[in-house]
């Protein structure tokens, strides 16, 4: 599996090579592995809530749990990332990245284009939002980054203005659009709204629950699974973008057991790396085994040849996939 990672942007720490009697490649997983430490981007209309999509989509693969990777409204519409068994873990990293969304203003009045443009400008960067009532979040003001909106078209006899958004995860679009008209002094509401980018997915990964379905019937009664590896991806492909550390085969067991990552179990490591940051611990088969804060920048991991380096916050892989190497308590040296 790739990542954008370039060559040039990874610090070899030494040389190893992996057992290819452990683990595998993440795209030649056995289905119900791939299934299992998958993402399935749906794409959402209108009507069902996305906990119902999800409810859905676990009873189609025969699933204990599916979660999702950010909420979006019965009436909103697009991307909709399903994390099916083990791919609920990753939740965090999905539901905190960038979203991308294609709307609909409607004006209670006449609006100009140069007015309503003005105003995007105003609202771009950092911003002050109350959560609606309807949020399921506690209605104190927090700020969020709104990354850039712009104008795409109007519709003067409806009064109708589309618009393209960039923000945080977390911004309220439809406050955005009412505070919007306040700035204009009328009333503005959000009239159509569509996700189009949710982190590294955008809408051109979704497929309809309809084909879900076909993919999994297709794969039940024939036992063609091509479809459905179609339409799921692993769940790395979250991991594009985030610090990734890569680690020796006798070092994976230990993370999934628990274990520290120190410094003797690394192989390389992104450039780049500061303290805090989120990292994706993974093997040298491109398989994620963990996700974590760092505890230390790259140059440090560079320079120093033994300490903790990352706080591992939740392990994705399961136990055993890799030899046990410790006698005792468990160690990645």
């Amino acid at each position: 599996m790739k990542f954008s990672v370039k060559e040039e942007d990874i610090i070899v720490k030494q040389n190893c090579e992996t057992d290819p009697r452990y683990g595998c490649e993440p795209e030649n997983r056995k289905i119900s592995d791939y299934i299992s430490y998958g993402i399935i981007n749906i794409d959402k209309v209108k009507g069902p809530t996305s906990h119902q999509i999800s409810f859905w989509v676990k009873q189609m693969l025969d699933l204990t749990k599916v979660g999702h990777g950010g909420t979006l409204d019965p009436h909103v519409t697009g991307l909709l990332t399903m994390l099916p068994q083990n791919s609920t873990k990753v939740e965090r990293i999905l539901t905190s990245v960038n979203k991308e969304y294609v709307g609909i203003i409607n004006f209670s009045k006449p609006v100009e284009k140069k007015k309503v443009e003005r105003l995007f400008e105003y609202f771009t960067g950092e911003i002050y939002q109350k959560p609606p009532l309807e949020a399921a979040v506690s209605r104190k003001i927090r700020s969020r980054e709104v990354y850039f909106i712009k104008f795409l078209e109007i519709d003067e006899d409806k009064m109708n203005v589309l618009f393209r958004v960039g923000c945080e995860a977390g911004t309220y679009v439809r406050v955005l659009c009412t505070d919007i008209g306040l700035m204009l002094g009328m009333n503005a509401v959000m009239a159509d709204l569509r996700r189009i980018r949710s982190g590294i997915f955008d809408e051109n990964s979704c497929v309809y629950l309809q084909d879900l379905k076909d993919a999994i019937e297709i794969w039940k009664e024939t036992g063609d699974e091509k479809f459905l590896r179609k339409i799921i991806h692993p769940v790395e492909e979250v991991c594009d973008g985030v610090k990734k550390i890569w680690v020796k085969d006798s070092a994976v067991n230990a993370v999934c057991y628990g274990a520290d990552l120190n410094i003797p179990g690394i192989v390389r490591f992104e450039k780049g790396i500061k303290v805090n940051d989120d990292i994706a611990i993974m093997s040298l088969k491109n398989e994620l085994v963990a996700i974590g804060k760092s505890l230390r920048t790259s140059e440090e991991i560079n320079d120093i040849d033994k300490g903790e380096v990352v706080d591992i916050e939740r392990v994705i892989m399961e136990r055993d996939v890799y030899p046990r190497v410790w006698s005792t308590k468990p160690s990645v040296q």
